[in-house]
């Protein structure tokens, strides 16, 4: 089997997962229009298979091949006007256009069925590849016609919808979705209809690839647009599916390209196949640790800024687990970027690494005045000496939730600056809250 018919058996299942997911994830209200998102996903799928099954034929299928160009010239009419109902059921004209194109094609495909001869007069089965031989008359002028008719009153749906939706995310999504079918129409016109009439057969898979990516993406400004919600588990693990599925094809297609322009050959060992997949596979899965370690690094080593999005991340991470106090001042004197970080519980100091505090300071600091609003501390002339002898620069209470102290945080110097910054103080005080309630909430798990 070919590399294009493995991306489009690939690109077949990934439409028909979009198609589903889309439509048991949208909502009441956007139901029927989503049930016709299916009913299109449904359509490129077959269109997608029979192309793929027809490229993949051995020499000697010529028994099975008729039936499957049937199929391949047969699904092709119902994915433009199942696209129109999606954009435009909603409107009288958008069903009435829906309707007719439906039974258009159905007349055209039923001409087909009796009389294959009108679209083509035979077809070659080979090891360079496999081809059809279309026929030159009227009914394949009817057939362009009828593609070009149905895909500019999509067009002027989807203009309208847009034009018509009541929030800007759905005029965003549609407006997305009728651009990538444009696109798509445009390549389907060149290489699914003038190249295999006019001058070569084997590049009819462009179609197909093309639309799968634009229904892919479709997806996306669905998720991103809020049009489909994918509360429940299993449909987010679909959705992550997709998405990696999404990445193996466009991977596998960069992969061919470059391949055939170095190597000049049309289709990969078996071998070369496999490994290639297996490793993407790999990528793909790693890409979770892969995010996390650099968001990690990056994090540390930005020295400047504290990337607050990571911070938080990874505090309401630490929150669902056993608190490590030692470990969690360490990683908070990484990301915050401070020479030290400790927290005074009970007595007892937790820092990010080793100081030479004495019992009676400790206390001292312990017995700070606490501070009605806010976080920061006033230390005494006594505490600052000790303060500026251990190399620190201020002190915090750590609230629970009910507004009490517990402990405080005790903060070194921030690294590359001499003092502290307005700015490090707003970050730091609603960094100190966070860590306060994860470790008042530990306090309670061990209690």
């Amino acid at each position: 089997m070919s590399l294009i018919s493995i991306l489009l058996f690939a690109t077949a299942v990934l439409v028909f997962l979009v198609g589903l997911v889309t439509f048991i994830g949208s909502s009441a209200k956007e139901r029927k229009s989503s049930f016709w998102f299916l009913l299109a996903a449904i359509a490129s799928t077959v269109w997608t298979v029979a192309i793929a099954v027809f490229l993949a034929l051995p020499v000697e299928a010529t028994e099975v091949a008729p039936r499957v160009i049937l199929v391949i010239y047969v699904g092709a009419f119902l994915v433009s006007p199942t696209a129109l109902g999606y954009v435009g059921w909603k409107y009288r004209i958008g069903r009435i256009l829906t309707v007719i194109s439906l039974l258009a094609g159905a007349c055209l495909g039923v001409v087909i069925l009796r009389h294959p001869e009108l679209l083509y007069s035979g077809f070659t089965l080979a090891r360079t590849g496999n081809s059809v031989e279309l026929v030159h008359n009227w009914f394949n002028f009817v057939y362009i016609g009828y593609f070009v008719l149905v895909m500019g009153s999509f067009c002027f749906m989807a203009y309208r919808s847009a034009m018509k939706a009541t929030s800007k995310r759905m005029r965003m999504g549609l407006g997305i979705f009728a651009i990538g079918m444009l696109i798509e129409a445009t390549c389907a016109g060149i290489f699914d209809l003038i190249l295999p009439l006019y001058v070569r057969y084997d590049l009819i898979w462009v179609g197909p690839l093309v639309l799968s990516v634009v229904i892919v993406a479709f997806f996306y400004a669905a998720l991103k647009y809020r049009i489909v919600s994918v509360m429940r588990g299993w449909l987010k693990v679909m959705s992550y599916v997709v998405i990696l599925a999404s990445g193996a094809v466009v991977y596998m297609v960069i992969f061919y390209l470059i391949f055939t322009a170095l190597f000049k050959i049309p289709n990969p060992s078996t071998s070369v196949l496999v490994l290639n997949f297996l490793m993407i596979v790999i990528v793909l899965l790693l890409m979770p640790v892969i995010n996390e370690i650099a968001a990690s690094i990056r994090s540390m080593i930005s020295v400047g800024q504290v990337d607050l999005a990571y911070v938080v991340k990874k505090l309401n991470r630490i929150a669902t687990k056993n608190v490590n106090l030692k470990d969690l001042a360490a990683f908070l004197a990484d990301h915050l970027h401070f020479a030290y970080i400790g927290f005074v519980i009970n007595g007892r100091l937790y820092g990010s690494k080793a100081l030479a505090v004495s019992a009676e300071e400790l206390t001292k600091i312990a017995h700070l005045r606490a501070v009605p609003h806010g976080v920061w501390q006033e230390p005494t002339k006594q505490v600052q000496e000790i303060l500026d002898n251990l190399g620190l620069k201020a002190v915090a209470e750590l609230k629970n939730a009910k507004g009490k102290p517990f402990g405080q945080i005790i903060v070194g110097k921030p690294l590359g600056k001499t003092n502290f910054e307005r700015r490090d103080l707003v970050q730091l005080e609603m960094i100190i809250n966070l860590v306060a309630m994860v470790i008042d909430s530990e306090k309670h798990l061990r209690a």
